[in-house]
């Protein structure tokens, strides 16, 4: 193999193609705040103000909304704000508290779902953060309000560290874990896997998978290593990591994947990956949002 500035010249190039849709409808942000009382095991959420709201005219006209929260622990959590007139910007400042486990909360995630009430119940938009950071120290984060998941996705996340070798011409993936793993829906145990594939020029260059695990606590740790040889070092490549879950009658679901590549649409995987090609030897490791399949 040559060196490493072809491979790294053709993948950047491949950003010039990456752009956002400009018709795409910004519904605007929440603002959200998070702490957690050590000392009394509670977990405090202020929903502080909405901002930017850019519903479809229709739906804001005489229009009045609320916010519906989960936190997503094996048994979830759920609670409502009040309901308020639908404007641009909307100050909320509501406080709720859960008496919970820090441990149980850093496997899990809050979801906020907008929803208007008039002339029926609805939800319209909604966002997702991990709580994984979550600490006593209070946080404010400004969350991207998004159209409604139509599929029924998990709030999964994998955690997965790469490198690229262009001395060895491969490139390394380590699938370390999972958190917010979903329950099972059925009396049947069910097992975790991660499947990696490599692609290049237009095809799977090669495949590899972790052994399966049973969750503990809403997450798996496997620490598996598998290493990709590229085909070329003249051509852009990318990475995938599919999670699937398996009954022990051996019915295997894909809950969503991570994609990690400069066409990625994903701030996190984009990210990533530019690191990891960017700088050859370092290992770059980070937390992903699976995205639907």
């Amino acid at each position: 193999f040559s060196s490493s500035s072809s491979v790294k010249d053709s993948m950047e190039s491949s950003l010039d193609s990456v752009t956002l849709s400009g018709d795409e409808h910004e519904l605007g942000k929440v603002c959200v705040r998070l702490s957690y009382q050590e000392d009394l095991e509670q977990v405090w959420i202020t929903l502080v103000q909405c901002s930017d709201l850019n519903l479809h005219p229709e739906e804001a006209e005489q229009q009045s909304f609320g916010f519906k929260g989960i936190i997503t622990i094996p048994k979830p959590i759920q609670f409502k704000s009040s309901v308020k007139e639908l404007s641009q910007d909307v100050s909320i400042m509501e406080t709720f508290v859960f008496a919970l486990r820090l441990q149980q909360l850093h496997c899990s995630a809050l979801v906020l779902r907008l929803q208007t009430h008039r002339p029926r119940k609805r939800t319209v938009a909604e966002c997702v953060l991990s709580l994984r950071q979550l600490g006593p120290e209070e946080s404010e984060h400004w969350l991207d309000l998004n159209p409604p998941s139509k599929s029924s996705l998990c709030h999964s996340e994998l955690h997965l560290s790469t490198c690229f070798q262009p001395v060895s011409g491969r490139i390394q993936l380590k699938a370390l874990a999972a958190q917010n793993l979903p329950p099972s829906s059925s009396p049947l145990s069910q097992a975790f896997f991660v499947k990696a594939e490599l692609h290049q020029l237009g095809h799977v260059v090669m495949k590899r998978k972790t052994r399966a695990l049973k969750a503990s606590g809403g997450q798996c740790q496997w620490e598996e290593t598998f290493h990709f040889l590229l085909s070329s070092l003249e051509h852009p490549c990318s990475l995938s990591a599919r999670l699937y879950s398996r009954s022990s009658v051996r019915r295997k679901q894909c809950l969503g994947q991570v994609q990690l590549s400069f066409d990625s649409s994903i701030p996190e995987a984009l990210e990533q990956w530019k690191d990891t090609m960017a700088h050859p030897e370092k290992v770059v490791t980070s937390w992903h949002r699976l995205s639907p399949p």
